[in-house]
């Protein structure tokens, strides 16, 4: 699981181009599982909020919830809409870490 923290990891709208985050999905001897990244130009602070709930709830060691449970909780914090909207969760949503 990759949790990138910065902009642009996931834009994944140039046809010609993969995003690193459709590259660690796609390697062949090793990569990710799945990944949250932003598919977009966001402020940092808004980006932090949706992060920091991200790594809470990751390593909860109470944690039952999906990859996709906790995307949603962690854009659920985020109170910038660019922010909530550009940050996708790459991988399938029903994986559990534990």
């Amino acid at each position: 699981m990759f949790v990138m923290m910065t902009c642009l990891n996931g834009y994944f709208h140039d046809a010609q181009l993969d995003s690193l985050a459709e590259s660690l999905l796609r390697a062949e001897k090793g990569g990710a599982v799945a990944l949250w990244a932003s598919s977009g130009m966001t402020q940092p602070g808004d980006q932090g909020v949706m992060d920091l709930e991200m790594f809470r709830r990751l390593f909860d060691p109470d944690n039952s919830l999906t990859l996709g449970e906790i995307a949603l909780q962690a854009k659920a914090k985020g109170l910038n809409k660019d922010a909530r909207l550009s940050w996708i969760l790459f991988g399938d949503p029903t994986t559990r870490l534990r």
